[in-house]
């Protein structure tokens, strides 16, 4: 199930998808703030009609029309809570989806986006039901009360206007004020976030070299910063939250008093001096509603500039050719990583190539960069320069769904999903196919190359045992051989395996040799990186990184005779497997010459 390509920014799209709803939304906006004047209407009519006249008949069509009046209005106000609803529902059909596809797959998307994209879209949907956004509808139309106010008498009008005027003066004052404020506490707090996620699933680590107390100490003194910047934040909006108040108020009783000034002088009626305070009230309205959500507005204001700058990074779902299913061949071209701040590139200006059917073992000291480069070879990271290619045709010339169901990739922390033991080995195909005997063969199979089916019928619930977390309460070989059978799930041409003997016993690492010549008999291409010498007796060639750099890739043969050949120098680490001049030494440090290797 392919996901169809929308647009270069999804945002833009959906937002442009929901502006039919915006548009009724914002008609019915208009026919409710006209209803808003039938109270004042109702009770200039009783004051200038019924109580002169005494007319009893005149006073019960007022209230009959004053009732059917406020129905309408109520009807109107619950239809266009709906509309905003339905656009609030469609932005969440037309956005997340990308949205979610951006956030596991931008890959120039730093870890705090990827974090905080999904939660700015919530608050941006969010507002698009709460009191902000009718505040917003509303205010266009503070400028007809005003108008109003102005054909009652040109004093009254010039009240409103000035009061509307210093109201949103304050409203300006406030945004000014809070706005720096706002967006240092939700970035800080998003970074306290994700440093207590790390710290709650480092908590046995903590426990155990007595890290508790000192983490809960620093955490509280994160949190203090935060709070403390959020309660600057809260008495500065407070304050001009007061203030508009008091200002309204007191705008409303002065346009009371103005208005019994010009009764007096019998240039306007008794009842003109109620419906001017009424609409002068109704017109300051928006202003102040907008100050008592000036959080969330700023907050969906926030919301929506991050994810505009999260959607303007490149997408790897735009539509591509569909080509043939991948062979193996590889070639690295000119690649290399930088990481801002480090002095030397991970990687630098690797060129190399892997053809369809190799078995290639990549060895080296730790920092070598060996994770890194079947990493970028994945496609998890992109190189700073240079190229990767397979079958010829740039790794970003492919579908990347349709190339990863061809690959198998198993990094060096086997990371599983919290989801059952047969999702993860089946990567989730249950969600995208019909679950039933066939899915449940292709698992089976996946598990039983990788030595891992027996275990697994151990587990407590078999294939459907539910890990909770990251590691699910396996072992560190457990979950090993479950992202092995992963990996090899759907018999990939591709296998890139980081280290997949790190947490198994001699009889793990004998069953990954066996499984290493089965994929050899496929002719799949593996790449697998190892400090432990017993499984390059499987591979066909050797790649030794030192530093970011080749030292050494040839035929296997050739580089243990060299090995051999050559004098043995001291470790300098407790890695000897890593070095070219030691690869003649099995696991136990018995000659290669004497069956080690």
């Amino acid at each position: 199930m392919k996901r169809a390509y929308k647009s270069a920014n999804p945002l833009r799209a959906a937002l442009r998808a929901c502006r039919t709803h915006f548009m009724s939304a914002a008609l019915f906006s208009g026919l409710i703030n006209l209803l808003y004047l039938v109270p004042s209407i109702f009770m200039l009519q009783v004051y200038d009609r019924v109580v002169p006249t005494r007319g009893g008949g005149t006073l019960v069509i007022l209230c009959l029309v004053l009732a059917v009046s406020l129905i309408v209005f109520a009807a109107l106000d619950a239809v266009r809570m709906r509309l905003l609803m339905l656009s609030s529902m469609r932005l969440e059909k037309r956005a997340a989806g990308d949205i979610l596809h951006r956030i596991l797959g931008a890959g120039q998307a730093t870890p705090l986006q990827r974090l905080q994209a999904m939660r700015d879209f919530d608050t941006l949907r969010n507002t698009l039901t709460g009191p902000a956004i009718i505040a917003i509808f509303d205010a266009p139309w503070a400028p007809i009360y005003i108008i109003i106010c102005y054909m009652l008498h040109p004093m009254i009008g010039l009240l409103a206007l000035l009061s509307s005027l210093l109201l949103i003066g304050v409203a300006v004052l406030s945004d000014y004020a809070t706005r720096n404020g706002v967006a240092e506490a939700s970035k800080q707090a998003n970074i306290n976030y994700q440093l207590q996620d790390f710290s709650i699933q480092s908590a046995e680590v903590a426990r155990a070299l007595g890290l508790r107390n000192a983490l809960v100490t620093r955490h509280l003194s994160d949190r203090a910063e935060v709070a403390q910047i959020q309660g600057e934040v809260a008495n500065t909006s407070g304050s001009f939250l007061a203030v508009t108040k008091f200002l309204r108020m007191l705008f409303q009783s002065m346009a009371l008093a103005l208005g019994a000034w010009l009764a007096i002088k019998q240039e306007i009626s008794a009842g003109a001096i109620f419906a001017a305070s009424l609409i002068l009230g109704r017109a300051l309205q928006p202003v102040e509603q907008i100050l008592n959500a000036l959080k969330n507005v700023l907050s969906a204001r926030d919301a929506y500039r991050n994810l505009l700058e999260f959607c303007e990074l490149p997408d790897a779902a735009a539509p591509r050719t569909t080509l043939p299913k991948p062979q193996g061949r590889f070639d690295v071209i000119n690649a290399t990583v930088e990481i801002p701040g480090l002095e030397r590139p991970i990687l630098n200006d690797l060129t190399f190539s892997v053809m369809p059917g190799e078995i290639i073992g990549l060895v080296g000291p730790s920092g070598a960069g060996k994770s890194t480069l079947l990493r970028m070879m994945a496609g998890a990271i992109e190189p700073t320069s240079g190229e990767i290619r397979i079958d010829g045709a740039k790794l970003d010339d492919w579908d990347r769904e349709t190339l990863g169901r061809n690959m198998g990739y198993m990094p060096q922390s086997p990371t599983l999903f919290p989801a059952s033991v047969h999702a993860n080995i089946s990567r989730f195909r249950s969600y995208l196919e019909p679950a039933g005997p066939d899915l449940d063969r292709r698992v089976v199979n996946a598990a039983q190359m990788a030595g891992a089916h027996e275990l697994i019928l151990r587990f407590a619930q078999g294939y459907q045992t539910s890990l909770t977390n990251r590691e699910g309460g396996l072992s560190a070989g457990q979950r090993q051989v479950v992202a092995l059978a992963r990996a090899l799930f759907d018999s990939p041409t591709i296998l890139l395996l980081d280290e997949p003997n790190a947490h198994l016993d001699s009889g793990g690492e004998a069953r990954l040799v066996e499984t290493i010549e089965e994929l050899r008999q496929r002719n799949a291409t593996v790449i697998v990186s190892s400090h432990r010498t017993g499984i390059l007796r499987s591979v066909d060639k050797i790649m030794v990184l030192r530093d970011g750099e080749i030292q050494v890739f040839g035929d296997r043969d050739d580089i243990f005779r060299t090995a051999a050949s050559a004098p043995v120098p001291a470790p300098p680490s407790p890695e000897p497997a890593s070095d070219v001049g030691q690869l003649n030494q099995g696991d136990d440090g018995r000659d290669a010459r004497q069956g080690g290797a």
